[in-house]
């Protein structure tokens, strides 16, 4: 859970007759919100939409995201001296952002050269430890099976 912050108290002020009651979801999903119920919260689960700037500074990868957005989730889930996975490494930002926050950090991928980019880019703080980085080589042809 996340504080609620400043917003509440100007949204929850003025409550319409809408955020009185259960207001169902426009698309038919089933889901819903009651606005009234978050009156005297102090914490609250964030919304299924993080609103982050998506300027990158890495350039060496085809799927590339802003440090904040892992930043925001090890913030959320983990503790200082706790460990991050990353199964899908690519270029190391999770990883880097993990080793930033003093968080130990697991990353793993399977295109060489994105293991390469990571690999030189990901140099631990002083006083912290390593990342570990697993790069997962093809053994033989792989085969794809039908789910029975």
């Amino acid at each position: 859970m996340v504080p609620m912050g400043d917003w509440a108290d100007r949204r929850l002020k003025k409550l319409s007759d809408t955020d009185k009651v259960r207001d169902p979801s426009k698309v038919g999903s089933g889901f819903g919100k009651r606005i009234a119920n978050w009156i005297g919260r102090e914490k609250a689960y964030p919304t299924n939409v993080l609103h982050l700037a998506t300027e990158t500074k890495n350039r060496n990868h085809s799927a590339v995201f802003p440090e904040d957005l892992p930043e925001w989730f090890i913030k959320l889930f983990t503790k200082k001296g706790d460990w991050v996975l990353d199964p899908f490494m690519g270029s190391g930002t999770t990883v880097f952002v993990a080793q930033r926050m003093e968080r130990n950090a697991v990353g793993v991928e399977i295109l060489p050269n994105y293991f390469k980019v990571a690999q030189q880019s990901l140099k631990p703080p002083a006083g912290t430890q390593p990342a570990q980085l697993a790069l997962l080589e093809r053994q033989g042809k792989y085969e794809s099976g039908k789910s029975k």
